[in-house]
């Protein structure tokens, strides 16, 4: 490549966003990203029939995601954003793909070199993904905003300087997670606002737990009981359902200085 002074990008570039939102599941988190305007769901389980959103068909294997995303690539359409649901449905689906390739009977089949010792889910997998993720970046450098959904899982971390802790993070391979983490610009932790009420009972006290209503987006990165953060300084911000258009337009477009932020910030102290 080839390079000159005209080629230096001064000051900040709008460039489409790659988001994951994870979360327990039937809290809304298909709800929430079906609403974001002028965007093409793609389901990989039969659950969403009940949101209103442009959706394909549920798709069965990885061609048939690739499918979708060549479509919007060569034909006429109003589409700016494509939601994939669910990232740990897809997975199953990517396995497959590379083992049709590759010729494996699985990605953990102990009997075969190139799969045994888990090696088929560190190698194999992992360059699946970045072959994925890279078909991504495609679509955002053709202009659309790439959404994953996720469900959540609980893993135990154990660092060498202190404690252990549990941490949520994507149900996916422990392999596919730190590429996958890597790559999105926003990841949001999506849960019920919850509260501990201390009960007294005689010697000793009880927490008891106790959610709202409300919805919350944890991005800003701050706890270290789930993989959460982004790039562009958004904090945490509670979700009302009738207002998720504006939330996920929001999530979409705002940035550390603008107002909006600034306000929401202000509030949160």
């Amino acid at each position: 490549m080839s390079f000159s002074l005209n080629k230096i990008q001064k000051g900040i570039k709008r460039e489409p966003r790659k988001i994951i939102i994870y979360g327990p599941p039937k809290l809304g988190k298909s709800t929430l990203s079906g609403s974001t305007k002028n965007a093409l769901m793609i389901p990989t389980e039969d659950r969403v029939a009940h949101i209103d959103c442009d959706k394909t068909p549920v798709a069965k294997s990885y061609a048939d995601v690739m499918g979708v995303f060549d479509v919007l690539l060569k034909e006429k359409h109003g589409y700016k954003r494509i939601i994939l649901d669910t990232l740990d449905w897809f997975e199953p689906l990517l396995h497959e793909y590379i083992c049709h390739e590759k010729g494996f009977k699985s990605l953990t089949d102990d009997h075969n070199k190139e799969t045994a010792f888990q090696k088929g889910l560190k190698y194999h997998a992992v360059s699946g993904w970045k072959a994925f993720l890279y078909n991504c970046d495609v679509m955002r450098e053709n202009g659309f905003d790439v959404i994953f959904i996720a469900h959540s899982a609980v893993i135990s971390v154990s660092p060498p300087d202190s404690d252990s802790y549990d941490k949520y993070v994507m149900k996916i391979d422990k392999n596919a997670l730190a590429i996958v983490e890597e790559w999105a610009d926003v990841i949001a932790f999506y849960d019920k606002e919850i509260f501990v009420k201390n009960e007294d009972k005689g010697l000793s006290k009880k927490g008891k737990a106790i959610s709202k209503n409300s919805r919350v987006l944890n991005l800003s990165g701050q706890s270290a009981a789930m993989i959460s953060g982004n790039s562009y300084g958004l904090p945490d911000v509670s979700v009302d359902i009738e207002h998720c258009q504006d939330i996920m337009e929001w999530l979409l477009t705002e940035n550390n200085n603008s107002e909006k932020v600034k306000q929401i910030k202000k509030e949160s102290k």
